[in-house]
């Protein structure tokens, strides 16, 4: 049988398929303190937390793409460098389906965090606060600009860690 023969008659629903998405960590330094810009949810799941400025892929989009697509759409930031960080896929990530996330990270000036700050209303500067000493211990807290520790949506207490 012939690669054409074999493609042609292959069945892709034969295996499940997740979703993918891609979520941003848009971080910058304010007041000397690594400060991330987040997103209230205003849908379920997780209405009302806060979460990074993320999306799906389209069935036609990179990863890249998809995740130039979301830093214009949800901070109004334009050609900034993406550097993907790493993928998370643990099965019960998100309740509405199985979605793994390709997650990115974004460094900001102090002056370009500010101007996306100011261009998107909606965005909050939110600081981190790492409770444990070295590279890697869990999820950190995230503060509001009151110093209120912020409930995150999905696992992006985790992607921030």
């Amino acid at each position: 049988m012939s690669e054409t023969d074999f493609l042609k008659d292959y069945d892709p629903s034969a295996f499940q398929r997740p979703s993918v998405a891609v979520d941003l960590v848009l971080l910058g330094l304010r007041d000397g303190r690594p400060t991330v810009l987040l997103l209230r949810r205003d849908q379920h799941p997780h209405a009302g937390r806060w979460a990074l400025p993320g999306g799906f892929v389209g069935i036609d989009e990179s990863l890249d793409a998809a995740a130039a697509r979301v830093l214009r759409e949800k901070a109004a930031i334009e050609g900034a460098r993406l550097e993907q960080l790493y993928t998370f896929g643990a099965v019960d990530r998100d309740p509405r389906m199985r979605i793994i996330s390709a997650a990115y990270l974004v460094l900001l000036t102090e002056t370009a965090f500010d101007a996306a700050a100011r261009a998107m209303p909606t965005l909050l500067p939110a600081a981190i606060h790492v409770p444990w000493a070295g590279e890697a211990g869990g999820p950190v807290n995230v503060l509001s600009p009151d110093n209120e520790k912020l409930t995150l949506a999905f696992d992006h207490a985790d992607i921030l860690a």
